[in-house]
């Protein structure tokens, strides 16, 4: 096997991985936004700057989570892509 079809390969074998990972970071988030939403909904109301912090905390996590897995979306069509075309 030439190193070329080996590249290939392997290229594939990552695109499949980071979409895989992808799918299930997207369902993570999913679980995880609703989590989220119930400890929000139980501290809604109270002034304290700690529930305000835990909240803005998982907002930022949610978020990161979310750009987690596009990136990994986007590294899976890359490698792909570029397998293709080699």
């Amino acid at each position: 096997m030439s190193d070329v079809q080996r590249l290939k390969e392997q290229l594939h074998q990552v695109s499949a991985e980071a979409k895989q990972a992808a799918g299930g970071l997207v369902g993570f988030k999913l679980r995880f936004t609703q989590h989220s939403a119930l400890v929000e909904s139980l501290i809604a109301g109270t002034a304290t700057g700690v529930d305000r912090d835990i909240t803005e905390i998982l907002e930022a996590a949610g978020k990161a989570v979310e750009q987690a897995a596009e990136a990994l979306e986007i590294a899976s069509a890359g490698c792909k892509s570029y397998a293709d075309q080699i």
